[in-house]
């Protein structure tokens, strides 16, 4: 299978909710600068659908796997306006369109490239949001398979903002590697996280960005905000319509955010 084969598999997957071998069982040698290949290609494919950048998100952020699969850096994949909500403070879902989704809770930033480059050092604004990821091989996970499949990305919603003019902003930000976080489902505690899980402080996540983005084009969106998700602090949790999903904060003055998921 070539990878153009593999993109058109994927996408397959993605559109009947279908699950498909690990993507580097399908192409042999597939590596990561492949699967970024692919993933590219699944970008453009989704843009040929009307789908359009909204941002980034940030994956394998926990550094005490990398070893583990021979990587040095996180991974990344794009966000879409299509995909992304923004909720203040609660959010419905449908999981109408996913194949096995799971739920993280992660620290998002908004960052200003108004009418020039984005300025990845100075975050417009902070959030703690859910990023809902999915899989169509089976959760078997490694860097190569998880870039090449959408990078696992299925949707984000954003909790209520806190901006860079807003008081307490700015001690808020150094204070994310104390963030705390649990996570409820139907009001039963699920997990417990905190912000150093990635990569030591969340906003350490934004430097790998301007760098791991060029193996994507270029946004044809050349003003607005982005959104970058920085990586879960909380271990996956498989959902289910129905179900009311909650992350409480402690540490950091952010607001919480609450999910209803719908079929």
């Amino acid at each position: 299978m070539t990878e153009a084969d593999l993109a058109t598999a994927l996408l397959g997957a993605r559109d009947g909710r279908s699950t498909t071998p690990p993507p580097t069982r399908q192409v042999e040698g597939l590596g990561l600068d492949g699967a970024y290949r692919v993933g590219a290609a699944l970008e453009r494919r989704l843009r040929e659908r009307g789908y359009r950048r909204a941002g980034w998100k940030v994956g394998f952020t926990n550094r005490t796997v990398w070893p583990r699969f021979g990587i040095s850096e996180p991974i990344l994949g794009p966000v879409y306006e299509q995909t992304l909500t923004m909720a203040v403070p609660a959010a419905e879902l449908s999981l109408a369109g996913f194949c096995s989704p799971r739920i993280e809770v992660e620290v998002m930033f908004g960052i200003e490239a108004e009418g020039g480059a984005p300025d990845w050092s100075r975050p417009a604004w902070m959030a703690v949001g859910f990023e809902v990821v999915d899989c169509h091989y089976g959760w078997d996970l490694t860097p190569a398979d998880s870039v090449a499949d959408f990078a696992l990305h299925g949707a984000l919603v954003v909790g209520p903002r806190v901006h860079r003019s807003e008081p307490g902003f700015a001690d808020g930000i150094e204070r994310l590697d104390r963030l705390e976080v649990r996570l409820f489902r139907n009001d039963e505690p699920v997990a417990e996280g905190r912000g150093s899980a990635v990569l030591g402080h969340p906003r350490a996540a934004l430097g790998f960005v301007p760098r791991l983005r060029s193996n994507f084009e270029a946004s044809s969106r050349a003003s607005g905000e982005r959104v970058v998700s920085t990586g879960t602090m909380t271990p996956l949790a498989p959902l289910a319509a129905g179900e009311h999903w909650r992350v409480e904060v402690g540490g950091v003055d952010l607001p919480g955010l609450e999910l209803l998921l719908k079929n």
